[in-house]
């Protein structure tokens, strides 16, 4: 991979958070996604591989931050382990699982936090770096590829091809105009929760739950919304052993309660007889940093309480509205279409009366917009869309499987990128399914978990990661994917380099990357 001039072109971007222009048509990376997974490899590719390099994010959102600012899920969701060894740069009484940007980023913005300040932080950090431009509200159409040279069935991505996208007047998302002109690179990232970048190679992957061989259900979608009036005390006094309350350092509050959802009368009657809705115990963020002592009822909070089944993410009503062949044909629920469904459910005033049956929401109320509608995320909270596999002959068939997190990742530690931590929380994948979040030692994961074996040039530190439905059931939550965004930044950086074989590293460059993510306070020991 080579260093390369600049091809100037006059194609601008505008976005409500910042403006910028893409310079060129031919970057050195381009990463599609715009999460805390696609801002740490931006930030970690720009460390690694210097001041030369030129990257390009493309997002389908009008803000950075994805499901965690657009869909109002404002918290990290964090399980606390003290490495052996941690990273210089790391405070020594440090427990976090993930050091690097999630360390970083959870120091700058607390646990839980306002979404529109989490965005306005991943902007700035892209901005001062002088070295990213960024295309809000646009999305990929197509992907050029071509035969690898010597390297039977592995392919190139040459190119990228997107159309901005603009909301309709039913506030869906729909292309608008024409294709720019493609964009070219050395390396491509596909650090989405929809994996939309990995479809459109024609590399293999299995859809949700697919490869245990039940069906292609992913796991339940949420809708947050914003409520007030909350007594999170109250709501924890039922069980203070299973619920509990915490501050952030920045003086941000959360609380998670609401077990009696699966014994009140109201609330298990709803559950029954809905075939898409259940509220689940429920954790909940502040939207703001309030330093609020006992009276919580003073401030408001975002809800992760809704569970939707049957969303399908690789769906996009704009790919429907095109009609490109690119729209999934299954029996799941279009995302959009799902918001609109769990909207209308809080429109109704019965639904609040229900809520209110539970210990501490005696008071809740939705906070409304201008027109007098629950306020709400603008997308949903995704938890599951496409995993990436090996190919057909390998007897590993991904990277990262049950068996590799049961037992620790042993047999993966001179491959390892970093840690994986959290509870196996699947929310479930069907209605009346028994829900169970096991929680077992960290594990390793290693270098080949953000790989597809069919594309030499494309890393995959997203949902698409080459990760079994069970691993992923705790590898999905941010501190985790902000991690694989940190390896696939620095991999990225590296081989620029060419310090670094993507497709095939050798040991010494599996070291070099260790020693580059170490360097960064990345966490690599249990």
């Amino acid at each position: 991979m080579l260093r390369k001039g600049l091809i100037l072109t006059a194609v601008c971007v505008f976005s409500i958070m910042m403006t910028s222009s893409v310079r060129n048509t031919n970057y050195e990376i381009v990463i599609y996604g715009g999460g805390p997974q696609a801002v740490s490899t931006a930030l970690m590719a720009i460390a690694a591989g210097g001041k030369d390099t030129d990257v390009l994010m493309i997002v389908p959102e009008n803000q950075l931050g994805s499901i965690m600012t657009a869909g109002k899920q404002n918290l990290f969701d964090v399980n606390y382990y003290k490495s052996s060894k941690l990273p210089p740069g790391l405070p020594a009484g440090y427990e976090g699982s993930q050091g690097g940007s999630m360390f970083r980023f959870h120091r700058d913005l607390g646990a839980v936090f306002p979404p529109d300040r989490m965005a306005e932080y991943f902007a700035g950090l892209l901005k001062a770096s002088g070295q990213v431009d960024v295309l809000y509200e646009t999305d990929l159409t197509a992907v050029e590829t071509a035969e690898a040279p010597d390297k039977k069935d592995t392919r190139s991505i040459r190119s990228v091809t997107y159309q901005r996208i603009k909301k309709d007047k039913d506030g869906r998302y729909a292309f608008k105009g024409k294709d720019m002109p493609p964009v070219k690179a050395d390396i491509f990232v596909d650090a989405s929760e929809s994996g939309r970048l990995l479809r459109l190679t024609g590399a293999d992957y299995h859809t949700g739950r697919e490869d245990t061989g039940q069906d292609q259900l992913q796991m339940v979608a949420t809708l947050m919304y914003k409520v007030k009036g909350v007594d999170a005390y109250r709501a924890i006094e039922p069980d203070k052993l299973a619920y509990g309350v915490a501050y952030s350092k920045k003086g941000s509050f959360q609380f998670w309660a609401g077990r009696e959802a699966y014994t009140t009368p109201e609330v298990v009657r709803y559950n029954q007889e809905n075939p898409y809705f259940r509220l689940k115990a429920y954790n909940a963020g502040e939207d703001g940093y309030s330093h609020v002592g006992s009276d919580t009822t003073k401030i408001p909070f975002w809800m992760n309480q809704q569970i939707i089944y049957e969303v399908d993410a690789r769906k996009t009503y704009r790919d429907l509205a095109m009609n490109n062949g690119l729209y999934p044909d299954s029996k799941g629920l279009d995302p959009e279409e799902a918001r609109e469904m769990a909207l209308k459910e809080l429109k109704n005033p019965l639904y609040w009366e229900m809520l209110r049956k539970l210990p501490g929401l005696e008071k809740v109320e939705p906070v409304l917009d201008e027109r007098g509608d629950p306020v709400v995320g603008d997308m949903l909270y995704l938890r599951e869309s496409i995993h990436a596999r090996n190919r057909p002959e390998d007897p590993r068939k991904h990277a990262l499987t049950k068996q590799d997190v049961m037992n620790g990742g042993e047999g993966l530690y001179d491959r390892r990128i970093g840690i994986g931590y959290y509870n196996f929380d699947s929310n479930t994948y069907k209605k009346h399914e028994n829900l169970t979040n096991p929680l077992h030692e960290p594990w390793y994961v290693p270098y080949e978990t953000i790989r597809t074996p069919e594309v030499d040039n494309l890393l995959l530190p997203g949902y698409a990661a080459n990760i079994d439905s069970y691993s992923w059931s705790a590898m999905r939550v941010y501190p985790n994917l902000i991690m694989l965004g940190d390896a696939a930044g620095a991999a990225a950086g590296l081989a620029l380099q060419h310090k670094f074989n993507l497709e095939s590293p050798e040991a010494a460059q599996l070291r070099r990357l260790q020693e580059t993510l170490y360097e960064h306070q990345a966490i690599l020991e249990k």
